[in-house]
């Protein structure tokens, strides 16, 4: 696995952590993140700044003055969500607001399996008939310009909540959408959108001032947030650490049964359990059963109602893990029996009869994972396929795809992810077609696999004191990696199995006169490969662990790069290698010497400018 650390001026490292009294390893991640600068690193560290006034964002005056109105009038109000964490979330957050002041307010949430996604003219059909008068769409609605003027004949009025990329039509009624007016990277989560709606809401119906944070639903924004896999930059990092404190502090019912059900403690809740612990759960609804399961959570009032839906659902979120794993391992095993070029492809499309579609997507990013190129993953029943795709970072699969869909019925999605639908029979020309495409995508593919590396450390820094330092620059997710530390040439030894199944490596890593122990998530395979003679090259990230009072250190494996074997020494040069200075090590006009026979010595340098200070590194 290629590794790279963005060259900086050491200079600006040690500016950086003398003026921030620092660990050195943090210094290295803010200056190549962009943050040389000691004002911007501070702010970008206290993440705790105010938020931006909510109707800077086009529309949500409007939509908050049509709500104020329709709760007022005692209208009833049909909140539409989505069946992924981001829209039941969106959901929840505009039901607690409305619900709270009086409203004649309920929800819809479509099933993944009989209502499809967004919104659909006979589920708006439907809802006029039951009498809604105003229906407001979260975390969908921008492309549904059909289903919306269905929605205006029949006497409604709409209001559409959300973030997702627009056609070239838009629905008719309220629209708030950053998406028309910023760069899809600085985009919130739909949920984000809606906080900025009730924020907004709240002057209007309560005289002014905020709710408690519960009830304008910031904790529900960080999980959306973060499960939605926006940029954790801005706006965004600030609700996320907002949203997490408010969660550590005291979690909302739903929340905190989600947590016992998890084995989690809510004041150790951090972005990591959110994208991959408490969200999984609620997704797990709509993947296997229906969503509304998780929305009653997320509004259940106490533990008594909260709890068995929790425990229901982290049944499911099992249930899914082990199909998720059976479909990876077979789409593993099909990826492996393939013939050689599409095994190699740029792009690889895997499909299978019977597949879980509400599945697939997760098993597309196992394949990313494991071959790191773009993967599609299609579950075939009867005549129709239906599929997911994930793509690595850098590489565009929305561009990919549409060089090669004149045999989808339907697809979508963005860059990073894509849906699609297809008859059984064109699998195999639209897998041709793929790899075709991907041909002029491999040099942004082989771009994605060089590993970004934040600062060079040995064996003795990862220790709880470095993994407390470097905790300061959370919440992680995208747009601000977990911190990525690479040990060079460390000695890798006692591998072993860990976890069901021995899914998980653990390894000791020996480096610079330290060691620490270290698992690898899902690298259970490695074990049997490990050399315990050899060196590699270690990608590791360093965390907090917190469990029942204990805290320690986690050092989480990333990569393992084994290094080629050292050939022969050269004449007068050390036999075994290693990493401490040594009296005995040739200098440059030795090595020189032995490298070119009679070779003249190389021209005096210039003078050197005075150093910036001396720091005594014997012994590390």
């Amino acid at each position: 696995m290629p590794w790279t650390a963005p060259r900086v001026a050491y200079a600006d490292v040690a500016r950086l952590q003398e003026a921030l009294d620092c660990a050195e390893p943090i210094a290295w991640t803010l200056v190549r993140r962009g943050l040389g600068d000691p004002a911007a690193a501070r702010e970008f560290l206290s993440a705790d700044g105010p938020l931006e006034e909510p109707e800077a964002l086009a529309g949500v005056g409007a939509a908050a003055d049509r709500l104020a109105k329709a709760v007022r009038a005692g209208e009833p109000i049909v909140v539409h969500g989505d069946y992924d964490c981001d829209g039941i979330s969106s959901t929840a957050i505009l039901m607690r607001a409305l619900t709270a002041r009086g409203a004649r307010a309920s929800a819809f949430l479509p099933s993944r399996f009989t209502d499809g996604y967004g919104v659909s003219e006979t589920t708006v059909e439907r809802l006029g008939a039951e009498g809604c008068r105003l229906l407001v769409c979260v975390d969908c609605g921008t492309t549904a310009v059909g289903p919306l003027t269905r929605a205006a004949e029949l006497g409604m009025d709409t209001i559409v909540l959300d973030h997702h990329l627009a056609g070239g039509v838009r629905p008719p009624g309220i629209l708030v959408n950053p998406a028309l007016g910023q760069g899809v990277e600085a985009l919130p989560s739909a949920a984000g959108v809606v906080f900025r709606v009730v924020r907004a809401l709240a002057p209007r119906l309560d005289g002014g001032g905020l709710a408690p944070a519960e009830d304008d639903g910031i904790d529900l924004v960080a999980m959306a947030t973060v499960a939605d896999a926006v940029p954790l930059t801005g706006e965004n990092r600030r609700l996320v650490a907002k949203g997490l404190a408010a969660m550590r502090g005291g979690p909302r019912p739903g929340i905190a049964a989600l947590c016992r059900a998890a084995r989690l403690e809510p004041r150790s809740i951090s972005a990591w359990a959110l994208g991959f612990q408490l969200a999984p759960a609620l997704n797990a609804a709509g993947r296997l059963s229906h969503p509304d399961r998780a929305l009653q959570l997320l509004l259940a009032d106490d533990a008594e109602t909260a709890d068995p839906i929790a425990q229901e659902l982290w049944r499911l979120n099992m249930e899914r893990r082990e199909i998720e794993q059976r479909m990876t391992d077979e789409a593993v095993a099909i990826v492996e029996a393939a013939p050689p070029d599409e095994r190699a492809a740029g792009a690889l499309v895997v499909a299978a009869d019977g597949w879980h579609e509400g599945v697939v997507g997760i098993v597309a990013s196992r394949l990313v994972e494991r071959y790191e190129r773009p993967a599609i993953v299609i579950s075939r029943e009867g005549d129709r396929g239906k599929g997911s795709g994930r793509s690595v970072p850098g590489v565009d699969l929305h561009a990919l795809v549409s060089g090669a869909c004149g045999m989808l019925a339907r697809w979508g999605g963005h860059s990073g992810a894509i849906g699609l639908e297809l008859p059984v029979a064109a699998i195999g020309r639209f897998r041709s077609e793929l790899m075709a495409v991907a041909e002029g995508a491999r040099a942004a593919i082989a771009r994605a696999r060089v590993r970004r590396v934040d600062a060079v450390v040995s064996g003795a820094d990862l220790t709880l004191p470095s993994a407390e330092a470097l905790e300061e620059l959370a919440p992680f997710g995208r747009g601000n990696p977990q911190v990525r530390l690479v040990l060079p040439s460390a000695a890798v030894d006692a591998p072993g199995r860990v976890g069901e199944g021995g899914r998980h490596l653990k390894v000791r890593i020996r480096a610079g006169g330290g060691h620490a122990r270290a698992i690898g998530f899902r690298m259970g395979e490695r074990a049997a490969g490990i050399d315990p003679e050899g060196r590699y090259d270690a990608l590791v990230g360093l965390e907090v662990e917190r469990w029942q009072g204990m805290v320690s250190p986690k050092v989480v494996v990333q990569a393992l790069d084994a290094l080629a074997p050292a050939s022969s020494p050269a004449p007068g040069m050390c036999a075994q290698r290693c990493d401490a200075a040594c009296h005995e090590r040739a200098g440059i006009r030795a090595i020189r010497t032995l490298m070119v026979d009679g070779a003249d010595d190389p021209p005096a340098p210039p003078p050197a400018e005075p150093p910036l200070g001396i720091r005594d590194r014997r012994g590390q």
